[in-house]
This record gives structure tokens, C-alpha cells and sequence, in this order.
């Protein structure tokens, strides 16, 4: 599917400020799954704009205000060709030896520990052993048992967490959003000795409206299935990742995703409003 993704982002301020520095990761990766074909990155107050590639590969702008301003606007537009199934069929089983004799397990250090966002605290361990362990057998089935898990037991509640909110909180609360069920999943994945990282970017929604997630960026989880490399599922609408899924970034968690992130000078508090429009070409134009 080939979709246009227009991603909005606007702070205002109380009173005038100076010396704004952001940080933003918000261009379409290109892979084997997926290319970015077009992408524009315009910031009122206008700034020059800097671009590097960060340890995991995704592409990063960042840029300074300096000049007083009291309204800062970050406007992305993206189109992106995705080239999955809109039907992925369930990969086959891994087993735990498959998965420990892989070559490059030993580089996925950070896909087997903790991180910032994604600690083995005590309600992360109970969960665990409510889910239960993947076994030596089937290790896919389990990825999907977990994420499957996640689904039925909390509830999809924008009002429950906030960015800050701690797996052991969203665990505790059995709520939250794709955030946490995404690192929820992947915590699940490390503490099992199973790779997995954190994918933020966008599901585009059609005519479902039970599709979760599809009015802002989506986050979901990808582990490491030795055979079969990362694997995507998202635990916030229960299914492996498809064509209506758009990747921006990866990492270990939420923190190294951000879509946008920054500091400042001047006002002590600020409000954030973000708007995302995902648009998928009609069929005929698919299909040229």
C-alpha cells in the first residue's frame, strides 16, 4: 500500500521564549518491508535543519530556535510505500536452541535487557508468570500467546498513563495505551531471554474503526526469531504487522523513538497539541 502521512506538532507558550533545541524522528524507515519515498520537514519559527543517522539506524532531525517565539510548530510530511502482506501468515516454530545457536544473538544485547522504559519489576515478573513461560518448543507461539494476553487483560485507556508511566504502573492499573502495551510485550520478550525492541509509527485505519492507535503515532513490539529475524506484533490490536503499518524508528524503548523531543529557555510550563493524518492512495493508483 502507498499511504501519505502529514504528522502536526505544536507547542505554545505562556510568554516569549528563547533558545529552543529539538530533536525529532519522525521520517518513514526504508527496508526490505517498506521505502520512504518522499519526505519534508518544515519548523515555523524557521531553523535550519540537521540530519544524522542514530545507533539503531533511524533517521534524525534536529534544529534550533533561537530567536524569542511563543508558538513553535513541527510539520512532517512522508509517503511511504509498504510491500508486507495484508494477510502475514503465523511463521513457524523457532525453537529456544534455534534461537541461542543464531549468530547474531550475540550482537542484541540491548534487545535482551533492560532499559530506561522497560524494567523486570515486581508486577512485570507476576504478569509473567501469568502468561507463562514460552517453553523450549515453539517460541513464536508464545510471542503471539503473549501479545494476545495483553490484549484481553488491560484496557485500551488514554486517560490511564501518561509517558512517563512505568510498565509496573500499566501492569498495576491493567490500562493504558500503545506505549504501554508495547513495552509491556517487550519486557515480557527480554525477561524470557527472547530479543525484542520497541517500533514506533503509524497504523492507518481504513473504514475499522475498531483500529486502535490510528489518530497519533502507534508503537508495537518486534522480537527476534533466529530463522525468521524480527518479527512485528501489535499487542494494542492483537495481529502481527501487516501492510497498513508504517515503521519511523526502533530502539529499546519509548525514549529512543520519540517522535519529538526538546528543551527550552523562558516559560516554565508549555502545552502540546499533535495532529496525524494517514492517507492511503486510491486502489487504481496502488495498482500503477
Amino acid at each position: 500500500m502507498e499511504f501519505t502521512i502529514l504528522h502536526q506538532t505544536t507547542y505554545r507558550y505562556p510568554g516569549k521564549i528563547h533558545e529552543s533545541y529539538s530533536i525529532v524522528r519522525l521520517r518513514p524507515r526504508s527496508d526490505s518491508s517498506q521505502y520512504c519515498t518522499k519526505y519534508e520537514l518544515n519548523v515555523a519559527p524557521r531553523a535550519r535543519i540537521f540530519s544524522y543517522s542514530d545507533r539503531f539506524g533511524n533517521d534524525v532531525q534536529h534544529f534550533a530556535v533561537l530567536p524569542d517565539h511563543d508558538v513553535l510548530s513541527i510539520i512532517a510530511r512522508s509517503s511511504v510505500i509498504t510491500v508486507r502482506s495484508p494477510n502475514p501468515e503465523v511463521p513457524t516454530p523457532v525453537t529456544k536452541e534455534q534461537l541461542a545457536t543464531d549468530p547474531n544473538v550475540r550482537w542484541l544485547y540491548d534487545e535482551l535487557h533492560e532499559s530506561q522504559y522497560v524494567v523486570f519489576g515486581p508486577q512485570l515478573k507476576a504478569f509473567a508468570a501469568e502468561v507463562g513461560d514460552p517453553g523450549r518448543d515453539d517460541l513464536v507461539s508464545w510471542y503471539l500467546h503473549a501479545g494476545t494476553s495483553i490484549k484481553q487483560k488491560f484496557t485500551y485507556d488514554a486517560d490511564a498513563t501518561s509517558v512517563q508511566t512505568t510498565i509496573d504502573d500499566s501492569i498495576r492499573a491493567r490500562a493504558g495505551v500503545c506505549q504501554d502495551y508495547a513495552h509491556i510485550l517487550v519486557a515480557l520478550c527480554r525477561y524470557y531471554g527472547i530479543p525484542a525492541r520497541y517500533v514506533s509509527g503509524y497504523i492507518f485505519s481504513g473504514q475499522e474503526g475498531s483500529v486502535l492507535g490510528a489518530e497519533a503515532s502507534h508503537a508495537w513490539c518486534e522480537a527476534y526469531m533466529g530463522p525468521h529475524g524480527w518479527i512485528g506484533y501489535d499487542p494494542t490490536n492483537d495481529t502481527l504487522i501487516d501492510d497498513r503499518f508504517a515503521r519511523i524508528a526502533v530502539g529499546r524503548d519509548y525514549r529512543d523513538v520519540s517522535p519529538v523531543r526538546g528543551v527550552y529557555k523562558g516559560a516554565s510550563r508549555s502545552s502540546m497539541s499533535v495532529n496525524v493524518a494517514m492517507e492511503a492512495l486510491a486502489g487504481t493508483q496502488q495498482q500503477q
